[in-house]
């Protein structure tokens, strides 16, 4: 049994303020160590086959960690009256891109969300995601006291989040419109926007949806299937699905080591991307993936500690729209590789290959670092640590020393 001494340490270390930045910190650190591991896996037969090397496709997601640790250490150290002033640029920014895709972007599994700049390839709907939260967080801030009438919640956040997704549906990217959908519910939510607004929402939303399920032939067929499994053809429509579930049973509890994928070997498409749960499991078994959703789940209390504790309604606001995009997508994503949901497209945050979305992602995560640093008490807690670290030098010195 635990000591009085240790469970009251334990206690203090939970309610310290601090404790919103070391949860992010950690899980961040577990995605992105796993996600390393597990893309040089599972992308390394296909590196193979496109340019002869296994490394090609590891280097570039390495490259892109770069930038995006970059990001989020640059974006961990701002204000947040610096994030407030950087917000609606991003979101400038990133609308630009959106319009742009439209217009000379091009096509990949179907969906139009791709820019081309020499070498390198974007997808300007991630820094909408980024640059929605963070605008959405400043205007239903500002205007948070008038947020009961339908006028106020258009404009102008509502008026910014409609224009962001009907972008990217022109893009025909449902999954990312539904990911960004989850973003502007919990940023309003948030907001303190009256429940039956929400209730309003829901028949032009539900209308919406069928109505890209039934104009897109390749989305209802999934849905379809996911639906009725009895029309699923192994070679096709399900091809996926059954890959992705054959890759977690065989995975056992301790999975067959790392490396040792056998869905990697070209059986299961979007390996390394939209399925890269499933080769965790394959590779490192059922421990594997309760690490990364407990990785996960330590994300939802550290937002969570942010929204209920942080004094600024912006830093609230934007903290939910963040987590929400983050967290809400890594659920989409895994319901979809565990079939409780019907293929959607959407990478797991953090984990999956893919330059735009692992760079976004981690600038996100330096909003939330920010946010955290930022709460009561959190600035003197921070100033503490040198005084504690020179204690435990000391008494280490003094160990030795006796």
């Amino acid at each position: 049994m635990a000591t009085e001494t240790q469970r009251t340490a334990r206690a203090s270390l939970w309610s310290s303020p601090a404790a919103s930045y070391y949860l992010i910190l950690a899980a961040t650190s577990i995605l992105l160590l796993v996600g390393l591991a597990v893309v040089l896996s599972s992308s390394s037969i296909s590196s193979i086959r496109e340019d002869g090397s296994a490394w090609s496709l590891f280097f570039i997601q390495l490259v892109a960690l770069l930038a995006g640790v970059l990001a989020m250490t640059i974006g961990s150290r701002f204000s947040v009256a610096g994030w407030k002033h950087l917000a609606p640029w991003i979101l400038y920014v990133s609308v630009g891109l959106l319009i742009v895709v439209m217009t000379s972007g091009y096509a990949s599994g179907g969906n139009k969300n791709w820019i081309r700049v020499g070498p390198i390839t974007v997808q300007p709907s991630e820094f909408a995601k980024l640059g929605l939260a963070l605008f959405l967080g400043v205007v239903l801030a500002r205007f948070r006291h008038e947020l009961t009438t339908l006028k106020r919640i258009l404009v102008p956040g509502g008026i910014a989040a409609a224009g962001v997704l009907a972008l990217v549906l022109a893009g025909r990217d449902m999954g990312t419109a539904v990911v960004i959908s989850l973003l502007i519910a919990a940023a309003f939510w948030v907001a303190g926007v009256p429940v039956r607004f929400f209730v309003m929402a829901i028949v032009p939303a539900v209308a919406g949806v069928a109505l890209l399920i039934i104009e897109g032939s390749s989305r209802s067929t999934r849905i379809g299937v996911w639906l009725d499994p009895s029309t699923c053809d192994p070679q096709d429509t399900c091809l996926q699905t059954i890959h992705g579930t054959w890759a977690l049973a065989s995975g056992g509890l301790w999975g067959l080591g790392p490396g040792m994928s056998r869905e990697k070997w070209g059986y299961l498409p979007a390996a390394d991307n939209d399925f890269i749960f499933a080769i965790i499991g394959e590779e490192f078994g059922l421990i594997g993936t309760l690490v990364v959703l407990l990785a996960f789940a330590m994300l939802v209390i550290a937002v969570s500690r942010i929204v209920r504790r942080h004094p600024d309604p912006f830093a609230k606001i934007a903290a939910a729209g963040l987590g929400a995009w983050i967290i809400g997508q890594a659920f989409i994503n895994i319901a979809v590789v565990l079939e409780l949901l019907p293929v959607t497209g959407v990478p797991l945050p953090l984990v999956s290959s893919g330059g735009s979305s692992l760079v976004m992602s981690l600038a996100a995560i330096g909003a939330l670092m920010a946010f955290a640093r930022s709460e009561p008490g959190a600035k003197e807690a921070f100033a503490a640590r040198p005084s504690v670290m020179r204690r435990y030098v000391t008494v280490v010195a003094r160990w030795r020393r006796g």
